[in-house]
């Protein structure tokens, strides 16, 4: 199992790619190339793509999973 830690800036930066794929459809790819294999406390054991997909795209055949109410995304 990989354990992948995403910043709020990553987190940020993958929203606004969304964000930008509406407004121009193409214009991000919406991937992170996470590499920071050495960092001292939150190192990857290896590389890792993120890409990030509108609910639309990924929620074809099934609701979303259940999250804490506070958190659910309104």
């Amino acid at each position: 199992m990989i354990h992948l830690y995403l910043t709020r800036r990553n987190l940020q930066t993958l929203l606004n790619k969304l964000d930008r794929n509406r407004q121009a459809p193409g214009a991000s790819s919406c991937t992170l190339v996470k590499q920071d294999t050495v960092h001292p406390k939150y190192p990857l054991s290896e590389p890792i793509l993120v890409t990030a997909l509108e609910d639309e795209e990924y929620y074809t055949d099934r609701e979303p999973g259940a999250v804490h109410p506070e958190d659910e995304p309104k």
